[in-house]
């Protein structure tokens, strides 16, 4: 058997639900919510809602957060962060024509107040946005409705597809589950890798991970296979905040002991998606990790408009490394992970 850290789930396949659902998408909504196939449609679904307009967003987003709104006419322009990741209000403004302004906390840190919220949405031409990807599973820290809010559900849990959209959209969502079905693939040749360590599966599966993205380029957005939905549904979702919130205070409180390491959320129990934190030579860390199997995620390849825009933006792409802390693993498996990164680190910065 093989022992790796982080990286992409693996996931053997539920023959019972496959039956019951193969081929099929949900038209069910989950939490309140439209059940897509991605955050990517998600957003998809609100930018073709509006005619051609202005998007904002954060100079720290990841393209699957701009090409929705590009691929629907929109122009996209990027606001400011500051040091500590809440939102530089003063970088841009918002009067004239009709605008989409979308927003999300990182890590936990709250971005933005309710009372500047309220007053973005007094001007009336604005349009909020909230992604709730990064807490998704804790309780909301703000009190304001936005227009929409969206969120990615496959990063939390081993379904092949799954994205949330609340709020209301008028057209309806077409029905493909190619990319679902070719990630369900991938996530079953993973966990046979896992279990005999072939590194021939390993090099088909990760070329499918790292491809099968391509797929939602430039359709319409899509619904939520059948498939992940009911396994969304028969989630222990209490177990996946409890192993979460052991798993993260344990890893944290280990890189903390390092004088090289900067946590980005220096509490536990308001994200805990990754451990999130920087460092530097951020890029010969990552690679002396991967080769004894701890995967670190990089989440956000900026263009450079973005990082000229933002300073910080430019810092966290250069510097962050995201430590995995799901519910695949144990409070022993976080000592062990948290003890290399320190090691690795330590070596690197001698």
């Amino acid at each position: 058997m093989v022992k790796e850290y982080g990286y992409e789930y693996d996931a053997a396949l539920n023959e019972r639900i496959w039956n019951e659902t193969e081929g099929k998408v949900t038209t069910e909504k989950l939490w309140g919510a439209h059940c897509l196939r991605s955050g990517r449609d998600a957003l998809k679904a609100i930018a073709r809602e509006y005619e051609p307009s202005i998007v904002m967003l954060p100079a720290l987003a990841c393209d699957s957060m701009v090409f929705p709104f590009v691929q629907y006419g929109h122009k996209v322009e990027y606001y400011r962060l500051k040091p500590d990741y809440t939102i530089d209000l003063d970088s841009f403004d918002l009067k004239g024509e009709k605008i989409l302004f979308l927003y999300m906390d990182y890590f936990g840190r709250k971005v933005i107040s309710d009372d500047d919220l309220n007053k973005l949405k007094a001007k009336g031409n604005v349009v909020l946005i909230e992604d709730r990807t990064h807490n998704l599973i804790w309780n909301r820290t703000s009190n304001m409705t936005p227009d929409y809010s969206i969120a990615s559900l496959r990063k939390w849990i081993p379904i092949p597809d799954g994205g949330l959209l609340w709020g209301n959209i008028s057209k309806t969502l077409t029905a493909d589950n190619t990319f679902s079905e070719i990630r369900l693939r991938a996530q079953g040749m993973r966990h046979d890798y896992l279990a005999c360590g072939d590194e021939k599966i390993k090099t088909e599966y990760r070329k499918i991970f790292s491809t099968v993205s391509d797929i939602m380029a430039n359709d319409d957005p899509c619904a939520m296979s059948a498939y992940s939905y009911e396994l969304v549904k028969q989630t222990d979702w209490n177990s996946i905040r409890l192993t979460r919130r052991t798993n993260a205070r344990t890893l944290t409180s280990i890189l903390q002991t390092s004088p090289y390491v900067k946590l980005i959320q220096n509490e536990t129990d308001q994200s805990d998606l990754y451990v999130a934190f920087i460092v530097s030579q951020r890029d010969e860390i990552q690679k002396r990790l991967s080769s004894i199997g701890i995967f670190n995620t990089i989440i956000w390849p900026l263009t450079e408009e973005q990082k000229q825009v933002c300073q910080l933006a430019k810092f966290t792409e250069e510097n962050m490394l995201a430590a995995p802390c799901d519910q695949r693993y144990t409070e022993d498996d976080m000592k062990y992970i948290g003890a290399e990164i320190v090691r690795v680190i330590t070596d690197v910065n001698r």
